[in-house]
């Protein structure tokens, strides 16, 4: 039904974020030291690293935090094909109002596809879209063999009044 591809390919990518950011803070640290004595472009990549690290490590691992706890809801729909706020609150220890907003949140992104959400219960969309009628190769209507008339936007059938797009 989803493509949890996509929620999987999200959490790893804020890993190796949050991973490369915590090694350019602690890489940035002796490129200063070592940048201020001998290069100061090297002192100014430290900087950098540095402050990358001080400051974007912080919201990336967040990041990938609220990203595992996502994913952890879709596998709830998903894997162990629980459907109700209620059934998904109890099965990861936490409140309603937080799977409701996790639910939607996974609805918005696509990381859960195929589901209609009334805000409380997920029910599996059986709905398709809509086929598109051609025209048969002999120009007769598919849907009770009289004649098809050709009109500027497709054709139309003389008896049952059936409209068919160009091919």
């Amino acid at each position: 039904m989803s493509k949890n591809v996509s929620i999987k390919s999200a959490v790893n990518r804020a890993f190796i974020w949050g991973l490369i950011s915590a090694i350019l803070f602690v890489v940035g640290i002796p490129m200063i030291v070592f940048g201020a004595m001998e290069s100061i472009v090297l002192m100014v990549f430290g900087i950098a690293f540095v402050v990358f690290g001080f400051y974007g490590s912080p919201m990336i691992w967040i990041n990938y935090a609220n990203l595992r706890s996502l994913k952890r809801v879709v596998d709830a729909v998903n894997e162990e094909h629980l459907l109700t706020n209620a059934e998904i609150a109890s099965q990861l220890q936490t409140s309603e109002k937080a799977v409701k907003a996790q639910i939607s949140k996974a609805i918005q992104k696509k990381y859960l596809v195929g589901y209609l959400y009334d805000g409380e219960k997920l029910t599996i969309n059986e709905k398709t879209a809509p086929k598109k009628k051609t025209v048969a190769a002999q120009n007769k209507c598919a849907n009770c063999g009289g004649t098809l008339t050709e009109t500027e936007n497709g054709y139309i059938c003389d008896y049952c009044g059936s409209r068919f797009n160009k091919e």
